[in-house]
C-alpha cells in the first residue's frame, strides 16, 4: 500500500509538470465520465431503485384488456374488483383507487387538489403506514360515519405549516366537511396518481356493482401477491377468471377480452426504459471515444519520453515498475476527471429535478447516491486502466537497447504509431455510429414538429374550473354557472373567443367512449368501437380554430330540450361513411331505460385534432354540446390578441365575482401544453445531439492530434522531400491523404456499426426509417469534412518546414 501511495505521489508530481496536457486529459475525461454518471443516476433512480413500498416486487396491477381495440387497457370495473376479491387466491390484499379532484376551501386561496378515493386495503397493500395519525380503514365511509381524509406530506407542509394539531380537525372540501385522520410520510407516492395529495374512502354504488357496470372501468387496481405465489401463477389465475367472466357475461365482454396482469415495476419503467437505454448507450460511446483520445495522448507522451524511460531502464529500473507508473498515472488522471465529472453531473441533475423536461417518473429519487458514487469510482478505475494500459503494453514490448541506439525512434515507436492510428479509426467509427443515431432521432423530432395538430395553439390561455356537485347539484345549475363565466371572459380586453371543453388536448387522462353507428352490425363477441369523446360549447371550434369540413358546429339552439346532436371528425367519416353524406347520420353511446340506443344526429364534421400527442395513433373523435351534457369540471380555452397569460388575473377576478370559493386550476397556455407533450422527445434528441457533437469534437481532436504528432516525428522526412523538389502542395496532399485514409476506414466501420444498431432505436422514430438514406449519406459527409479540416491544419503546418533546419536538427 505504501508503494502505491508513493506511485500516486510521483504521478501527481509528473502531471503537475505538464499542466496543459493534464488539463486537456482531465477535461476530456470529465465530460465522458460526467455524462455517464448523470445518465446512470437517472437509470438508477428510475429503473434500478426499488419502488418506495414494502416488498415492491410482490405488487401487481390487473386491468381489462381489449386486443381488438388497439390493446386498450382502460382499468378495472367495480364488478371485476368484487369478483377478484371473492375468487382470487393469488392476492393477499387488493387496493383500488378512483380519481378525485376536490376544492380545498377556507385555508387561504381556494385550491383544487389532486386526490384519490381509495378502499380500506389501499395503504396496507402498499405497506406504508401514516406518519401521523392513521390511514384509511375498511370501516371508513360506511353508514353515516364522518367523512375522513388523509393528507399528503407536501400538502400538510404547504397549507397547514406542518402542524401536528391538524389531526382531528375538520377541513372543507368541495363544500363538505372532512375530518383529517392522518398524514402520509414524505416518500409516499400514490402509484397511479403521483401528484395525489389527499385520500378519502371510496364508495362504490349498487349501480356500479351491477352487471350493467361491467364496462364502467373507473378503478385502477394494485394487489399484493400472497407469499409463495409467483407472477406466472397469478397470470394463470387471471386468465381463468377472465375466461369465466367472458363466458358468463358475453354481452359485456367481446370474444378477445381478458384480464391483463402487470407488475408495478414494469408499469413504472416500460415507457421510459427504451429512451434511457439509448441515452446510456450514447454516453458509453462518448466515454469510449474519450478513452481512445486520452490513450492516444498518453501514447504520444510515452513516445516522447521513450528515450528517458530507456535510460532509466538501463540504469536499473525494472520494466514492471515503469509499467505500473503509467497505469497509476492513468488512474490518477481518471480520478481527477471523475471528480470534475461528478460536479458537472450533480449540476445537471439539479436542473433536471427542477424542470423534469423528460416527464420522468420518480424524478425526486434521482440523485448522486452511494450507488452512483460506486459506479463513478469503478468507471474511473476501469477507464484509467483501459487507457493507461495501451502505453504500458507498448512500453512492455520496448527493446531498451534498440531505443537507446536509435535515439528513441525504434520499431516500438512505429508500433506506437500503428496503435494511435487504430485508436483514431475506432474514434471515428464510434463517433459516426453515434452521429447517425442522433441524426435519426433529430430528423424524427423535426418530422414530428411539422405534424399539424388540427388546431392553432398560439395565443390561447387554458384553465379549468371544477364545480363541486355537492354545491351545483343539477346539470342546469352547472351549465348556468359556466355560461355566466364564459360571458364575463368574453368581455375581457384582448379576448376574441372563449371555448369550453370537458378535456383539452395534451392534458392528462383519457376520455373515451364506446359507440355504435346506425346500421352497424356487430358479430357475436365483437366489441363496439371506441373513440375520443368531448363535451364542448358552441365557441370551442372558434377558440381553437379547428376547420369545419361539412355541416355546422354547435349553436346556442342546441339546448337540453332540443334533439340530441353530435359532431364527428373526418376520421370517423372515412371509417364509417366513405363516399356518403355524413350529415344526418346517427350514432349512439348511451342506452335508454329499455336498453335501446339513444340516437344522436350528426350535424357537422370537423378536422381531426391531436389529443394525446402528435405521434399518438389517431382515434375517432365525436363531440356533444355542453348544453345537452353538463359536466361539472370544464376547461376553458381563451383566445387572445396578445400574451395569453396576461388575461389570467382578470379571469381569476371574473370567477371570484361569481363565486369566491371556486378555484382556477391548471392555468397554462395551449402552446405550452403542446410543448410539454413534445418535451421528452425534444430533450432526448437534444441530449443525443449534444453527445454526438461532443463525440465529433473528440474524434476531430483525435485526428488532429495523431497527424500533428506524426508530422512532428517526420520533420526530417518532410525536409528531405522538400529539399529534393517536392512542393508545398505535394506535402499538403501527402499529409491530408494520410488523415483521410484513416477517416475513410473509420467511416466504413462506423457505417456498418450504425446499420447493425439502427434497428434498436426504431421504436423511438417517427416518420423516419432506421436506415434513412439522407442521414446515412449526410452524416458521413459531415464527418469527412470535419476530418479533412482536422487533417488540413497540421498538413498546412508541415508545408512551412524549412528543409535546411529540419535536416540540420535531425
Amino acid at each position: 500500500m505504501e508503494q502505491i501511495v508513493t506511485e500516486i505521489r510521483h504521478a501527481a508530481r509528473r502531471l503537475r509538470r505538464s499542466p496543459g496536457f493534464t488539463a486537456i486529459v482531465v477535461l476530456t475525461l470529465a465530460l465522458g465520465i460526467g455524462a455517464n454518471s448523470a445518465i446512470f443516476s437517472i437509470v438508477n433512480g428510475v429503473l434500478l431503485r426499488p419502488l418506495p413500498y414494502a416488498d415492491p416486487g410482490a405488487l401487481v396491477s390487473v386491468t381489462h384488456l381489449y386486443p381488438s381495440l388497439d390493446g386498450l387497457e382502460p382499468g378495472l370495473a367495480a364488478p371485476t374488483f368484487r369478483d377478484l376479491t371473492e375468487e382470487s387466491r393469488s392476492f393477499e390484499s387488493i387496493a383500488v383507487r378512483a380519481g378525485w379532484m376536490p376544492n380545498l376551501i377556507g385555508e387561504g386561496e381556494p385550491e383544487r387538489v389532486t386526490g384519490s378515493r381509495v378502499n380500506g386495503a389501499f395503504f396496507n397493500t402498499y405497506g406504508v403506514p401514516a406518519a401521523l395519525g392513521r390511514s384509511i380503514l375498511p370501516s371508513d365511509g360506511e353508514g353515516d360515519g364522518a367523512r375522513v381524509v388523509v393528507l399528503g406530506h407536501g400538502l400538510w407542509r404547504r397549507v397547514f405549516g406542518e402542524d401536528s394539531g391538524v389531526i382531528g380537525r375538520s377541513i372543507l372540501l368541495s363544500g363538505e366537511s372532512y375530518e383529517v385522520v392522518g398524514v402520509m410520510p414524505p416518500a409516499f407516492r400514490d402509484f397511479f396518481a403521483p401528484a395525489a395529495e389527499m385520500w378519502s374512502p371510496l364508495t362504490i354504488t349498487a349501480q356500479q356493482l351491477s352487471d350493467n357496470g361491467r364496462t364502467n372501468e373507473f378503478l385502477l387496481m394494485s394487489a399484493r401477491l400472497r407469499p409463495g405465489v409467483s407472477v406466472g401463477q397469478a397470470e394463470q389465475e387471471m386468465a381463468a377468471v377472465g375466461l369465466r367472466l367472458r363466458t358468463d357475461f358475453p354481452a359485456s365482454y367481446p370474444a378477445d377480452w381478458s384480464l391483463r396482469l402487470h407488475t408495478l415495476d414494469h408499469l413504472a419503467t416500460s415507457e421510459i426504459r427504451p429512451a434511457l437505454m439509448i441515452l446510456l448507450a450514447a454516453v458509453a460511446f462518448v466515454l469510449l471515444i474519450a478513452c481512445a483520445n486520452v490513450a492516444s495522448l498518453l501514447l504520444a507522451r510515452a513516445s516522447a519520453r521513450r528515450k528517458e524511460i530507456a535510460i532509466r531502464g538501463a540504469m536499473g529500473a525494472r520494466r514492471a515498475d515503469l509499467v505500473r507508473q503509467l497505469l497509476v498515472e492513468g488512474v490518477v488522471l481518471a480520478s481527477m476527471g471523475a471528480a470534475l465529472g461528478l460536479f458537472l453531473a450533480s449540476s445537471a441533475l439539479s436542473l433536471l429535478r427542477a424542470t423534469n423536461p423528460l416527464d420522468l417518473p420518480r424524478v425526486e429519487d434521482i440523485s448522486i447516491d452511494a450507488t452512483v458514487l460506486l459506479f463513478t469510482m469503478s468507471l474511473a478505475v476501469v477507464t484509467g486502466i483501459l487507457f493507461g494500459l495501451v502505453p504500458a503494453l507498448q512500453l512492455a514490448g520496448t527493446d531498451l537497447q534498440s531505443t537507446l541506439r536509435e535515439g528513441g525512434r525504434g520499431s516500438s515507436d512505429r508500433r506506437g504509431a500503428t496503435v494511435r492510428r487504430g485508436l483514431v479509426v475506432a474514434e471515428i467509427a464510434l463517433a459516426l455510429a453515434l452521429l447517425i443515431g442522433a441524426g435519426l432521432l433529430i430528423r424524427s423530432f423535426t418530422t414530428l414538429q411539422r405534424v399539424d395538430p388540427g388546431f392553432n395553439p398560439e395565443g390561447v390561455a387554458v384553465l379549468t374550473v371544477p364545480l363541486p356537485v355537492t354545491k351545483f347539484e343539477t346539470p342546469e345549475a352547472r351549465f348556468a354557472f359556466h355560461e355566466e363565466l364564459a360571458e364575463r371572459l368574453r368581455g375581457l380586453p384582448g379576448v376574441t373567443a372563449v371555448g369550453r371543453t370537458s378535456k383539452l388536448p395534451f392534458t392528462e387522462g383519457m376520455s373515451t367512449r364506446s359507440f355504435i353507428v346506425e346500421g352497424m352490425e356487430l358479430t357475436d363477441g365483437e366489441p363496439a368501437p371506441w373513440g375520443d369523446f368531448r363535451v364542448v360549447d358552441h365557441e370551442y371550434r372558434e377558440a381553437l380554430q379547428i376547420p369545419l369540413i361539412r355541416g355546422r358546429f354547435f349553436t346556442a339552439a342546441d339546448r337540453r330540450d332540443a334533439p340530441g346532436v353530435a359532431i364527428v371528425d373526418e376520421e370517423m367519416v372515412r371509417r364509417y361513411w366513405p363516399g356518403e353524406e355524413p350529415i344526418g347520420k346517427r350514432l349512439a353511446y348511451n342506452l335508454d331505460e329499455e336498453g335501446n340506443p339513444i340516437w344522436l344526429e350528426v350535424v357537422g364534421v370537423i378536422g381531426h385534432t391531436a389529443q394525446e400527442g402528435l405521434d399518438a395513433e389517431a382515434r375517432l373523435q365525436f363531440y356533444r354540446p355542453h348544453a345537452q351534457v353538463s359536466d361539472a369540471a370544464m376547461a376553458y380555452a381563451i383566445r387572445t390578441t396578445g400574451d395569453p397569460l396576461r388575461v389570467i388575473p382578470a379571469a381569476r377576478a371574473a370567477l371570484r365575482a361569481i363565486d369566491p370559493d371556486q378555484p382556477l386550476a391548471d392555468v397554462s397556455t395551449l402552446q405550452r401544453n403542446l410543448d410539454l407533450a413534445m418535451g421528452g422527445r425534444r430533450l432526448s434528441a437534444s441530449l443525443i445531439g449534444f453527445f454526438a457533437a461532443l463525440a465529433l469534437l473528440l474524434a476531430a481532436l483525435g485526428i488532429y492530434g495523431v497527424i500533428s504528432f506524426d508530422v512532428s516525428r517526420r520533420t526530417q522526412e518532410m525536409g528531405l522531400r522538400m529539399a529534393l523538389g517536392s512542393g508545398a502542395g505535394g506535402i499538403l496532399l501527402l499529409v491530408m491523404r494520410y488523415g483521410l485514409k484513416l477517416t475513410a476506414l473509420g467511416i466504413g466501420i462506423g457505417l456498418f456499426t450504425a446499420y447493425l444498431l439502427s434497428s434498436l432505436i426504431a421504436g423511438q422514430l417517427y416518420g423516419v426509417a432506421p436506415t434513412d438514406p439522407v442521414t446515412f449519406v449526410a452524416v458521413p459527409l459531415t464527418l469527412a469534412a470535419v476530418a479533412a479540416l482536422a487533417s488540413y491544419l497540421p498538413a498546412r503546418r508541415a508545408t512551412r518546414v524549412d528543409p535546411m533546419v529540419a535536416l540540420r536538427n535531425d
